[in-house]
């Protein structure tokens, strides 16, 4: 059998293949990318360049909402780091969140800890109204610092989040989180997959574009957050990362992804529905902040992926039930397809620890039509909603309209 063959003999199965091919090539190569940069590149190249010790005042600004899962351990471990200067902002919405009470028992006795409560935020997401009510307790610091309270980070996280920005090049920085399904569910593995995907992505999108944020894990230096006019963006925006990505790139600075600062977490979204509005969600930032990306490379690159999930048992079912052959009615483009998404995902324990990656493999299916299923709401609508708020975006990203559990039944 020759490679024409394999192809399918219609020029409509041709295309498919090459489709097929460019598809698992990228996704190949990005992610043997990210391995070379987290496991060498960045540890024995990059780190090398930077000055040290480089260890500025920082102000740690962490918003809280509730008591997710592990929270005393992971709010306690921002004061736990080997870092000479810094302070803690853990910021509220309210006097009432259920967090406060484990925050104000944290905070006893120790110098470092600070609390801010913002109220209700009313031109913006609430995490971005914590946020900047977490900035005004910074005192003096050099460099900003924002963490999610989902995160424990490690003694060594502050020093390395910061030390890239040693460099006058570096503007930001950034972490990761890296989820590891313990229980093996549906639902945790598809919310252990997407992270995947988008660390993935992330990663080589920085690296080549030098600019990629994740909110959970990000530094600046506070000139920089003044110079590129942050705090003012960030009062009408839907979303802290990508709104700080977006000006980063506008500025043509660049922002660095530090490997060392991926945190190890177990708390995962327990549903497939809970992680497809996740993933919703991420992907109306992108819509709202890279709108030609979202749409031109976006929409082509999800709607291929799902066609070529489904041709390959559409094309077993027409070669059993016509005189077409398998390779005809386009099998060797979603064969390819499947054989090269599934060595792509054998690599993934290299990055970090898996749950187990022969069920990876045989629910990946399911788990990347998921991916296409969140990708394709976002085309109906301009509304997230985040902790139980909907927030309906402008089309450059500013919160248009807030709508809170009970403002309806207020309203009549």
């Amino acid at each position: 059998m020759d490679f024409l063959q394999i192809t399918g003999s219609s020029l409509i199965t041709r295309i498919l293949f090459i489709i097929a091919l460019l598809f698992v090539s990228c996704d190949f190569l990005i992610t043997v990318f990210t391995i070379f940069y987290q496991r060498f590149l960045y540890d024995h190249y990059l780190r090398k360049r930077f000055r040290m010790p480089f260890t500025p005042r920082c102000a740690i600004i962490v918003p809280c909402k509730g008591i997710p899962k592990d929270l005393v351990n992971n709010l306690q471990g921002f004061l736990n780091l080997d870092y000479p200067d810094y302070l803690v902002v853990y910021a509220v919405e309210s006097e009432q969140d259920k967090a406060v009470g484990v925050i104000k028992r944290i905070m006893a006795g120790n110098k470092r800890a600070r609390l801010a409560v913002a109220g209700l935020s009313t031109a913006c997401v609430q995490k971005n109204h914590n946020l900047l009510a977490g900035l005004k307790k910074a005192e003096n610091a050099e460099v900003y610092v924002f963490a999610d309270a989902d995160i424990r980070p490690e003694p060594s996280w502050l020093r390395e989040l910061v030390l890239p920005l040693a460099d006058p090049g570096i503007t930001a920085t950034s972490g990761f989180r890296w989820l590891h399904a313990r229980k093996g569910t549906l639902g945790e593995l598809a919310h252990s997959y997407v992270n995947i995907v988008i660390y993935v992505l992330f990663s080589a999108a920085c690296f080549i574009g030098g600019v990629g944020l994740w909110g959970g894990s990000m530094a600046i230096r506070r000139k920089d957050f003044e110079e590129l006019g942050v705090a003012e963006k960030w009062s009408h925006a839907g979303v802290d990362d990508m709104c700080l990505s977006h000006l980063v790139l506008k500025a043509r600075r660049k922002a660095v992804v530090v490997p060392p600062c991926v945190t190890q977490t177990d708390d995962l979204l327990q549903t497939v529905r809970g992680t497809i509005n996740w993933f919703e969600r991420q992907i109306m930032y992108l819509k709202a902040y890279q709108r030609k990306i979202w749409f031109f490379i976006g929409f082509p690159v999800v709607i291929s992926g799902m066609f070529l999930i489904v041709l390959l048992p559409f094309a077993a079912v027409v070669a059993l039930s016509s005189d077409k052959s398998f390779l005809a009615a386009g099998g060797g483009a979603a064969t390819l397809f499947y054989i090269g998404e599934l060595i792509t995902i054998a690599l993934y324990p290299f990055l970090g620890s898996t749950y187990s990656r022969g069920k990876f493999i045989f629910y990946w299916p399911f788990l990347r039509l998921t991916h296409g299923v969140s990708y394709c709401l976002t085309a109906l609508t301009n509304t997230i909603t985040w902790a139980g708020i909907k927030y309906q975006l402008a089309f450059n990203g500013d919160v248009a309209r807030i709508e809170r559990p009970g403002d309806a039944e207020q309203g009549n």
